[in-house]
């Protein structure tokens, strides 16, 4: 089994200042195939939401990508080596977009990353590392995609068949009530001046909030919440939730195919999807009344989305298994490693895919995650780099623990970590 790297963040709050601050910290995993274990403090120094991104560069170096969010504010990202850990010399620090770095893929010699709150691709020239000043604004250019009344964001990046693909969702400023969402098709070309990105085709029929897109057999796999995660949060689902699968070849006509839905013995809505040669990786759960996620990490038929198999299960309280709490949420398959790569609230869980044994829990503690002395309590950010590729384990997380807007630092003043606002909390914000 090969060598491989992961990358992950951490963060605490001190609360004895006001306004409190954050304090953030980037650290790696090494999977050597026989042992899995963390080594903290890559990159100290981080404020509150730290983030990370694993990459190959054109010489499929293994690089991490380190940052953090302030509002409107450039901030640097530093480049690590994944193999060593140690800051990449003369490349490093980088000024790249304004904003919340959220997907980062290759393609052509170039590295594009997506803007959360913007909705904005960025590229950049995958040999230094330094942003090319070609970029592509959803608001700017495809104004027209942008359904009256609602925002824009940037979910995801994907590259298939030698092509890149954008997935945006659009809430409300409040993120009460959300549109469909929109998977784009890029053309990139010329050069100098004159190179540009365009979409070339688009749909507008994929799911309310969708978030999570994996390649598999011709099709792209689209996880969406369906709307507001969780409406009442006591223990309900979105029944809009879906898995839907759309051809590669998709035209602006095309209808979506729905592979899975919530039920009345699978009341969950879907958080992330990916895929080996044969099985579809599913996250699914539903916050309880304590906003404390309730769910199963399991696999399926890759073809006909059949046959479940329960690789995890996770309780809505805490009880003997209190790694149930936090709000960091994905699952992906790794194929250099046959493992899947559970980001379980605060915790992070590795599995061997070929018989579901679990072979390592890294937790927010001494020894671990973290190094002795250290004040960080909840995981922030997971990417797993590899071998020879990097896929981020992003997972569904909302826009209130995500954006950057005046109305989302409002919203965590109020709810310090709990994933949605109350109808209350939500008209108190918008009279102050």
């Amino acid at each position: 089994m090969a060598r491989t790297f992961s990358a992950y963040s951490v963060y605490w709050y001190d609360t004895t200042v006001t306004p409190p601050v954050g304090h953030g910290m980037a650290g790696r995993i090494v999977d050597t195939g026989s042992a899995i274990g963390a080594q903290p403090s890559m990159r100290t120094g981080l404020n509150g939401d730290p983030r990370i991104e694993g990459f190959t560069d054109a010489a499929n170096n293994l690089r991490i990508a380190v940052t953090d969010r302030v509002a409107n504010t450039q901030r640097p990202v530093y480049i690590h080596d994944a193999t060593t850990g140690a800051e990449v010399s003369g490349k490093s620090p980088q000024s790249w977009l304004e904003g919340n770095l959220y997907t980062l893929v290759k393609l052509n010699g170039y590295l594009y990353a997506i803007d959360y709150d913007n909705a904005k691709v960025i590229e950049i020239n995958a040999s230094t590392y330094a942003a090319t000043g070609v970029t592509y604004s959803l608001a700017i250019s495809n104004p027209g995609l942008i359904p009256s009344g609602y925002q824009a964001i940037g979910q995801a990046l994907i590259v298939a068949n030698n092509a890149l693909y954008g997935l945006f969702a659009f809430p409300d400023s409040t993120w009460s009530t959300y549109a469909n969402s929109l998977l784009v098709r890029f053309d990139i070309s010329g050069s100098g001046t004159s190179r540009a990105i365009t979409v070339v085709e688009s749909n507008s029929y994929i799911e309310k909030n969708a978030f999570s897109i994996a390649y598999a057999n011709s099709n792209f796999y689209i996880a969406s919440i369906g709307g507001k995660q969780n409406p009442s949060g006591s223990g309900s689902y979105n029944p809009n939730s879906k898995i839907q699968s759309i051809p590669v070849s998709f035209s602006s006509t095309t209808s979506p195919t729905t592979e899975m839905s919530p039920s009345g013995t699978f009341p969950y809505e879907f958080r992330d999807i990916s895929f080996s040669s044969t099985k579809a990786y599913i996250l699914a759960g539903a916050y309880d009344s304590n906003w404390q996620l309730e769910g199963k990490l399991i696999s399926v038929d890759a073809s006909t989305f059949t046959n479940p198999t329960l690789i995890d299960g996770f309780p809505a309280t805490p009880g003997p298994d209190a790694t149930a709490v936090g709000y960091l949420w994905s699952a992906q398959y790794t194929l250099d490693s046959n493992r899947v790569w559970f980001a379980r609230g605060n915790a992070i869980r590795v599995y061997d895919a070929s018989n579901n044994a679990l072979v390592a829990t890294l937790t927010v503690t001494a020894g671990s995650l973290i190094a002795q002395g250290d004040l960080y309590t909840n995981i922030n950010d997971l990417t797993y780099v590899g071998a020879a590729a990097s896929v981020s384990l992003r997972g569904y997380r909302s826009p209130l623990q995500r954006a950057n807007t005046p109305f989302a630092h409002a919203a965590r003043a109020l709810t310090r970590g709990r994933p949605e606002l109350t109808e209350e909390e939500r008209q108190q914000i918008l009279r102050s």
